[in-house]
């Protein structure tokens, strides 16, 4: 089964505040934005899971709007109906929100007092942010989210792709989950906002599940 990871479009507020799991609007470039990511998307779906936060629950629910997804089916002799057969109702999940920034949340990234952020950034695996979390946790609730939604997806029958619509934080922790990558390295991987990272599950219960990436941030 082929997976997509969307990471959700530009915010308004730019990469100099620690805006975590704040709402925050999105740039005046949003329609352009979503119109290049459905190029890249299929046409039918089996699910669509996302993070509940603005920005991803909009950018969901218009790609949902956008598929096709729908056959023809005969509901009498000589009549038939159009019937979504694969266009389903985007399911939110709080595990796919971002990284919690707690205090820090809204701050400029240059008024943190600068000791603090060093020692976080020094070993933001394991040490919080101020009433936040640190990334062990996000890899953690992620993985919990991935296990129980969309693994048993992938082992049944239906072989339609699945759409996960989330954050750049949690994108990387599915990719180290994927990739077996030191949860220390996952900020050396490059994602852009509105970016599509494609995956193929192969596997089942009984022989395991094998992940393949086809690409990374088209």
């Amino acid at each position: 089964m082929d997976i997509y990871l969307i990471r959700h479009t530009e915010v308004a507020v730019g990469r100099s505040v620690a805006y975590g799991q704040t709402d925050v609007d999105l740039t005046d470039t949003y329609p352009e934005q979503r119109d290049r990511l459905q190029m890249h998307l299929p046409d039918e779906v089996s699910a669509i899971f996302s993070s509940p936060l603005t920005r991803c629950r909009r950018l969901a629910n218009d790609l949902a709007a956008g598929l096709s997804g729908g056959s023809q089916v005969e509901t009498a002799p000589g009549q038939t109906a159009l019937v979504d057969t694969h266009r389903p109702a985007v399911r939110f999940d709080d595990r796919l929100k971002e990284y919690a920034f707690g205090d820090w949340e809204m701050t400029p990234w240059a008024d943190i007092d600068r000791a603090a952020l060093d020692h976080w950034m020094a070993d933001f695996v394991n040490v919080a942010t101020p009433n936040g979390e640190n990334f062990s946790q996000v890899f953690d609730r992620v993985g919990a989210f991935w296990r129980e939604q969309v693994l048993p997806l992938c082992h049944a029958s239906d072989s339609h792709p699945v759409l996960v619509v989330a954050h750049g934080g949690v994108i990387r922790a599915l990719l180290c989950l994927f990739l077996d990558l030191s949860l220390q390295n996952a900020y050396r991987l490059s994602l852009d906002y509105g970016a599509v990272t494609k995956l193929t599950v192969s596997g089942s219960i009984q022989t395991g599940t094998t992940y393949t990436i086809q690409y990374i941030n088209r």
